[in-house]
């Protein structure tokens, strides 16, 4: 996928003289220092207190009591957010495909843990066993791991490994080689905000294993508070936001997949500081191989920052957010011979099909440019792998259509279907 960067305009045809100042005003000037988060508090206030852990479900409306961020566009306008003492949020990338943004007219209070953090590759294992090669599913606005495989000459019919997602993937590994780490892409001041890229798929160099996948990427997300942002709101209590990259796991074949690369954590309000002097922000590789993947970036911006809050990387002052003008890229299969699949990549449906013939595969894009080729990948316990290029994306930008014809060998497939422009 490639992110739209709006150019910097050069805003002067010739060259001036010029002195540039510094200035500070403090409270006793009479100026409020401000920052306005643009939250419109449609959303209503995110107050979770049940110790436990809860997987973060704009649609679940037993947990939250209604539908949150109706337009789909990962912009929630809170009007307070408050997570308390025990209380662990898991933002995933099986239920939302891109970075998170959460304004707040009001004051943020985490007394629990945010995680958006890649899972860990599945570990090397035999072909037969397909259950376990899938990719890893990264955190909210990461890219999943590459799956493992293996490589013998002479062999095609068998599943190689896969190079991590996103524009950092670690690139696969060679015969009996593990994959490689993922680096992470965004800048320093985490605009345009951008995830963790998945690590390299281990290759096994035996025909009756694969190696180990390769660790999903940590998300992103942005927090932005008209009032201020406490990591921990008293003595003893801890607040926690992690966006680590996934580890590569190794089997009995010790050929692990690479580590996923640590996500991106922006907050932006007045004031950011931990009560309790005990927040943490972290966004770490996961673990490959050869040590490490790259770590991702953690931007806080604030007036009064950053009493007991550790693992920042930068600091400023407060500036515009930057939300995203429409929602996030989505590319997903439909159906299968006419039968409708599960809308998430990461949940596999059960599809008999008791023909030998082709099938055809409908696909579904939102927020990706017509014209653009979607590739179907279909792994299969009995055969070889298969790359499919589809018919190029029919429709408007918001919504258009795909479709491809694939011939399944008998046993259990599992696809997966991509897209770059």
């Amino acid at each position: 996928m490639q992110p739209a960067i709006t150019p910097l305009r050069r805003m002067l045809a010739t060259p001036v003289a010029a002195v540039f100042l510094s200035f500070y005003i403090g409270p006793e000037s009479g100026f409020a220092q401000t920052f306005i988060s643009g939250s419109n508090g449609s959303d209503g206030a995110l107050t979770l207190m049940a110790p436990g852990t809860i997987l973060f479900d704009p649609k679940d409306t037993a947990t939250f009591g209604r539908v949150l961020d109706p337009d789909g566009d990962n912009v929630f306008h809170f009007t307070e957010i408050t997570i308390g003492p025990g209380v662990t949020l898991k933002l995933s990338g099986k239920i939302l495909t891109g970075p998170v943004f959460w304004l707040a007219s009001g004051a943020v209070n985490i007394d629990g843990t945010i995680d958006l953090d890649g899972e860990n590759g599945y570990a090397d294992n035999t072909i037969g066993n397909t259950s376990k090669r899938i990719p890893a599913a990264p955190g909210s606005g990461g890219y999943s791991g590459g799956v493992g495989g293996t490589f013998v000459v002479g062999s095609p019919s068998l599943p190689v490994a896969q190079p991590g997602n996103g524009p950092g993937g670690g690139p696969a590994g060679a015969p009996f080689s593990v994959g490689g780490n993922a680096t992470f892409t965004g800048n320093l001041f985490l605009i345009p905000l951008v995830g963790g890229s998945g690590g390299g798929g281990g290759n096994d160099n035996v025909p009756t294993h694969f190696g180990g996948g390769g660790g999903g990427g940590g998300g992103a997300l942005v927090i932005a508070s008209s009032v201020r942002i406490a990591l921990a709101t008293a003595p003893g209590r801890t607040g926690v936001i992690r966006a680590n990259g996934g580890s590569g796991d190794r089997g009995p074949r010790q050929v692990p997949g690479g580590g996923g690369s640590g996500g991106a954590i922006r907050l932006v309000a007045p004031e950011v500081r931990s009560f309790g002097n005990s927040g943490l922000l972290s966004v770490t590789g996961g673990a490959g191989a050869s040590g490490a993947a790259q770590q991702g970036r953690v931007r806080v911006e604030a007036f009064v920052c950053c009493e007991g809050v550790s693992g920042i990387d930068s600091v400023g002052v407060p500036s515009q957010v930057f939300v995203p003008a429409t929602p996030p890229p989505s590319l997903r299969v439909v159906s299968v011979a006419g039968i409708p699949v599960n809308a998430s990549p990461f949940i596999f449906p059960s599809v008999t099909i008791n023909s030998p013939a082709p099938v055809v595969v409908n696909i579904e894009a939102r927020n990706i440019p017509p014209g653009t080729i979607p590739r179907l990948f279909i792994f299969s316990e009995s055969g070889a792998d298969q790359m499919m290029p589809a018919s190029p994306l029919v429709g408007m930008f918001a919504a258009s259509t795909s479709t491809v014809s694939i011939t399944l060998p008998t046993g259990v497939s599992r696809g997966f279907v991509k897209a770059l422009w």
